[in-house]
């Protein structure tokens, strides 16, 4: 039936003009949802929630959803499910949010088994039935239910910690391109975490990530590149690594532009340079940054010197514990300051 409906619609829509095409494909589907066709049940309700080829209507678009639902659609069961967690067009209900998912899972649907490990784990904190259905999505391919499981097991969040398995589903969700999972995998291989150390497939699992755009994985590549590390020394590289890290916020990639700038190391030797990284940096809360930003202005290595602001960024530094900045503070003779 499904088949039949929509080879008759194939070969009416291209007998009339285009302009008319989208009214005709949408009474086309009302029909046959009205006929009781689930498959046009369900894609209705797309074209309502979505606004495709009409105006979007959340009410009508719930309505054929549950039509379709009914009739065993999974997709279907499973975007009620959806619609009723998040509170899209409806209140907020996770217990009918879980009689729609449930349905889903019962049919295998992959998100559904995932939604609802993610109802337990984040609003119930029952872990040990999360894991049950976020290792169900997970053994079915899900690369963010593999990634969970990474997670879990990392950090022993309702389960025994295991850094072994950890990996293993690291690297499952990372062969399927999963971006967090790419930095993971290059991470316990920089630091033999489940697996053994090897700079160089660090190195390379780094390089993956940094080139979706992860700025961790960015900031440890630049890294690499500046000390050797699983590849050889290339501070042209390093910087621009380090420059896209911290163009994305990174105050790790911002303090070590600053050195990179404040020592000549790899770039033009340039204070101004140097200080526009740190105070990007200390601006974040990076104690270090802060310090050696006090300890530029107290020097002659600002231009105008300015204690004042040195002052300033020691009592930040110092009020997260930073030993330097208090001794920078106690050794001033010039007035009390309180350390808050």
């Amino acid at each position: 039936m499904r088949f039949l409906f929509l080879l008759i619609v194939f070969l009416l829509v291209g007998c009339v003009s285009p302009e008319r095409n989208q009214d005709f494909a949408i009474e086309s589907y009302r029909k046959a949802a009205e006929q009781g066709d689930a498959d046009a049940q369900y894609t209705l309700a797309t074209l309502y929630d979505f606004g495709i080829g009409t105006l979007k209507n959340s009410d009508v678009a719930i309505k054929w959803y549950r039509k379709a639902a009914a009739q065993g659609i999974a997709d279907a069961q499973y975007k009620l499910g959806s619609i009723y967690d998040y509170g899209l067009g409806v209140p907020e209900n996770r217990q009918e949010a879980l009689t729609w998912y449930y349905l889903a899972a019962e049919q295998d649907h992959v998100d559904a088994l995932y939604a609802i490990g993610m109802i337990f784990h984040s609003t119930r904190k029952n872990y040990p039935e999360a894991i049950y259905w976020i290792r169900k999505a997970a053994d079915k391919g899900l690369d963010e239910a593999q990634y969970d499981m990474a997670r879990m097991l990392t950090f022993g969040v309702g389960i025994a910690e295991d850094k072994v398995q950890a990996f293993a589903w690291y690297m499952k969700a990372a062969e399927q391109g999963h971006v967090a999972s790419l930095f993971y995998v290059g991470s316990a291989y920089d630091f033999g975490q489940g697996v053994a150390a090897n700079k160089v497939n660090a190195f390379d699992w780094y390089q993956k990530a940094a080139n979706e755009g992860h700025a961790k994985a960015q900031f440890y590549l630049a890294s690499m590149y500046e000390l050797g590390e699983g590849t050889k020394i290339n501070k042209a590289k390093a910087i621009s690594w380090y420059l896209k890290a911290a163009e994305q916020g990174l105050s790790d990639a911002q303090y070590s532009l600053g050195v990179m700038f404040e020592q000549g190391d790899g770039v033009v030797k340039s204070m101004s340079e140097a200080i526009t990284w740190y105070t990007a940096a200390a601006k974040q809360g990076d104690a270090e940054s802060q310090y050696v930003l006090g300890s530029i202005y107290e020097s002659d290595n600002s231009d105008p010197q300015n204690p004042h602001i040195a002052e300033m960024w020691y009592l930040e530094a110092a009020a997260q514990g930073h030993q330097q900045a208090l001794e920078a503070l106690m050794r001033s003779p010039t007035e009390l300051r309180t350390v808050h």
